[in-house]
């Protein structure tokens, strides 16, 4: 119950190295050769699902923010940057819906190691309960800079970012 108003309250919750090595290999293997930008078809792997989508402490943490009607994603985003990168502007996604109900969740997934130097994505806690404007020069954001298998889960609406990307390489981040 505390877990659950935290992410009330701030917007995100960070869950480090829940998925397995084996998964992310396959999963990054899995995305040298997406073309798209929404691979959803890596949905229908069996080991993408039971290792990313369902794995117990993601599967768990979003049917305690939801309920356990929740639903599994039909699509799926890949945010892949070729590093270096300047960072992006603050925003939040279409179709947010503002306000202290927490009905739509952002699910992130780092298949490889993703450090400061990469970009992680930021979020600015609690952005997401009430209409803000993205002009506004934001700061107090939190970096997800996390290891390999990390998933990070978000209150739809919440502010978030590319950071600041000096390292050299492809980031991989999936989300749904």
């Amino acid at each position: 119950d505390t877990q659950v108003l935290e992410v009330c309250r701030e917007g995100y919750l960070m869950l480090p190295s829940i998925v397995s090595d084996d998964v992310n290999a396959r999963t990054i293997e899995f995305m040298a050769n997406a073309e798209s930008h929404e691979p959803s078809e890596i949905i229908l792997e069996d080991w993408f699902r039971e290792g990313v989508l369902l794995a117990p402490e993601a599967a768990g943490a979003v049917r305690a923010l939801l309920g356990a009607g929740f639903g599994l994603p039909v699509l799926m985003s890949s945010h892949r940057a070729d590093c270096p990168m300047e960072a992006q502007g603050w925003h939040q996604d279409s179709d947010s819906k503002f306000g202290p109900e927490l009905n739509y969740l952002q699910v992130f997934y780092y298949p490889q190691d993703t450090p400061e130097d990469m970009g992680p994505t930021e979020v600015l806690p609690r952005s997401h309960i009430a209409k803000t404007s993205r002009d506004i020069d934001w700061t107090g954001g939190v970096s997800t800079a996390s290891p390999a298998g990390t998933v990070f889960i978000t209150a739809y609406p919440i502010l978030h970012r590319r950071a600041e990307a000096t390292g050299t390489g492809l980031r991989h981040l999936l989300k749904y």
